[in-house]
This record gives structure tokens, sequence and C-alpha cells, in this order.
């Protein structure tokens, strides 16, 4: 009965995922985003962490949406990842049943399970801090409640989003992290990030004046300096191995456009599929998509085995969620511009998927934790070991 049961969640996940897509290759003709996310909220698949309790369940159910979204927008998808890490990390983190922190985070993944609620955020690490002209957000306690001013320079889900989850800075040299409903006229939306390229994201600039916040909806971090703060490395090691998805997923429907392209074209009297050095090349590719993949597979092991206050397991999670963000977006930029080379001017036809890609791609490396934030990372660990 039980794997009757459990096979028809399964079934019925994937009719909505492909929904879902159909639904977002409607939008694509007219870049009406706000009607994909309208209509992604009327399923079940934005919520998983909210239903299920196994950690890695969670993960694998996760990232195989959003590879799959990844093949049809990357910016779509990257978005969605954005509230998957935030709601996952949030449900799958070992609070204990006698903290506070667990009831709070309770009576949140009721609330946005029963309203289906999108969730966006102001990101994970920060590069550069001070250079832009953005102020911290900082909050202030007042009569038991918070007052939020300040901004933040990115967020994706704007303006779409139920709630907002963020950051911010408190008096007592403490910090601690918010969530609030977007529809508030002390919340400003403001200059869309990336141009068209991540149009599909949403991602804008996000200012905070006067805003009042229930202490209901605070959790008190551990730690002011974010890097030593257990549950926001949690939430970022979430974050890096969710991330990679969207790419991957981009990255094989675009080996698959080279498949059928090998098949069609034509050189020297035989497809380019029969030729020994076309096989070399995709295996090549095969090869690196794999290994990426694996990476991932490595982060959501290290993800489900972490120990709250171990902070071996705490190192080991976050080290191979960079390693798995790190390799899986770089692979994926070196896939896409060998199949490019491959195909020749086919691979940028005007509204192709392959033209759209190779826009797309390269905003995988760019994202937190940045190439530069990843070196310094593991060279500044080996030099204090």
């Amino acid at each position: 009965m039980s794997n009757s049961i459990k096979g028809n969640r399964k079934e019925n996940k994937e009719s909505e995922l492909e929904r879902i897509v159909k639904k977002l290759i409607e939008v694509e003709k007219g870049k009406e985003y706000e009607k994909f996310y309208t209509f992604i909220k009327t399923t079940d698949l934005p919520f998983i962490p909210c239903y299920e309790k196994n950690t890695g369940i969670v993960y694998q159910e996760c990232f195989r949406i959003l590879h799959e979204i990844g093949g049809m927008s990357i910016p779509v998808s990257v978005a969605l990842s954005m509230h998957y890490y935030v709601l996952a990390s949030l449900s799958c983190y070992p609070f204990s049943k006698k903290s506070t922190q667990y009831w709070k985070r309770e009576f949140l993944l009721k609330k946005i399970r029963n309203e289906k609620l999108l969730i966006a955020n102001t990101g994970s690490v920060r590069t550069f801090e001070g250079i832009s002209n953005k102020k911290n957000i900082v909050a202030q306690k007042e009569k038991g409640d918070y007052v939020i001013n300040g901004e933040a320079p990115y967020m994706s889900l704007s303006g779409v989003a139920d709630y907002l989850v963020f950051t911010a800075e408190l008096q007592e040299d403490a910090k601690a992290v918010f969530f609030v409903p977007a529809k508030d006229s002390r919340i400003e939306f403001y200059d869309t990030a990336f141009g068209d390229t991540m149009l599909g994201s949403l991602t804008k600039s996000v200012k905070f004046r006067d805003l009042q916040v229930d202490s209901a909806n605070v959790i008190k971090l551990d730690n002011a300096i974010e890097e030593r703060c257990e549950i926001l490395v949690y939430q970022r090691s979430w974050f890096q191995a969710l991330v990679s998805a969207p790419y991957l997923g981009a990255t094989f429907r675009v080996i698959k456009c080279l498949k059928e392209f090998s098949k069609e074209k034509i050189k020297n009297g035989k497809r380019l599929s029969e030729s020994e050095n076309f096989l070399d090349s995709l295996g090549e590719l095969m090869l690196k998509y794999k290994a990426a993949c694996q990476l991932c597979k490595v982060a959501e092991t290290s993800i489900s085995n972490f120990q709250k206050g171990n902070k071996t397991s705490l190192e080991k999670m976050f080290e191979a969620s960079v390693l798995s963000k790190y390799f899986s977006t770089h692979f994926s930029e070196e896939i896409i511009t060998r199949v490019r080379h491959l195909m020749g001017s086919h691979f940028l036809s005007p509204n192709s998927i392959t033209d759209k890609v190779y826009k797309e791609i390269v905003f995988g490396a760019l994202q937190p934790m940045t190439d530069i934030d990843i070196k310094e990372y593991f060279s500044t660990s080996f030099m204090d070991d």
C-alpha cells in the first residue's frame, strides 16, 4: 500500500511539473512572467519543504524541479531557487523542539503551506561590501517590535513574492532574520538588475523605510559575524547546493540540441553523429555534466549528514556546497562554449534555446559566492590550518 501511495505522489508531481513547464513555454513568448509565478503557486511543487521532512528528499525534489525548469529558462529557475533554498533551510534546520525558534519555524511553515506563499530574499554572501552607496539593513527595537530601515541591491521575485526574508543588524551588536509581508507601502522595489537577459527572475533592488515588524516574525542569530553563524552557513550551503540546478538543466538541454543537430548535419557524405571526433567531443561534454551532477549529490549528502553544533560537519557541508556550485557553473560555461563551436552559426539562430542559454549561462559563476570569494575562502582556510 505504501509503495502505491508513494508511486501516486511521484506521478502527481510529474504531472504538475509537466503543466508548469508547459505554462513557462507559453509565458516566455510574451515574457509575461508574473502570470507564470501566479500559476506555479496553484501547484504543490513550490512548497515541497513544507510537506517533506526527509532532508535528502527535499534536496532531490527541489534540485530536480529546478533542473527541469532551467532547461526552459535559467532566470525563472534561478528565482525559484531563491525561494527553495530559504524554505528548505528553514524547514530542515534541526532546531531544538524546546526552543522558541522551533515553534516560530513551525508556525511559518504552516502559514506558507496553507496560504501558498512565494518567498523572496536579499541573497547570500555580499561581495565587495561597502563599495555601493546602499545602506545596510538595520532593525531598531520599539515597544517589543522592530522598525526596519536600509537597502539591499538584489532581490529576485521582486513584486510577485508574498513574503520577504532578510537579515538585519540589531542595535545590540547582533543580527536577526526577518520574515515580512511583501505588500507594504514602506517596501520599495526599484532598478531592475541585469537588463532583459535575466528579466524572468524579476530581480530588483529593495528599500525599507520605517517598516514595522512583529517580533513573532523574527529569528535571532547566534553570532553577529555571519561567517560564524551556524544557521546562516547552513542556509548558504543550501543556496550553493541548489543554485547549480538551473544552469545544469540548461546545459543538459543544449547538449540534447547538439545531439539532434548531429543527426541532421551532413559532412563529407555522412552524419556528424557518425564521426568519431564528434562522439569523442560529446563524451567529454557528458563527462563534465555528469561530474557536476555528482558534486551536487555529494553536497546533498553533506547537508543530510549535518549535525547541529558540530563544527567539522558544518565545514564539510559548506565546502561541499561551494565546490558543487563552482565546478557546476564553470563546467556549464565550458560545455555551452564547446557546443557553440561544434554547431557553428546554427547555435546562434535568433530565438533559439541555444542562443538564449549562451547569454544567460555566464550568470552562474557571478552569483555568490563568486570566484573571488571562493578562492579567498579556500586559500585563507589553508593558510590558517
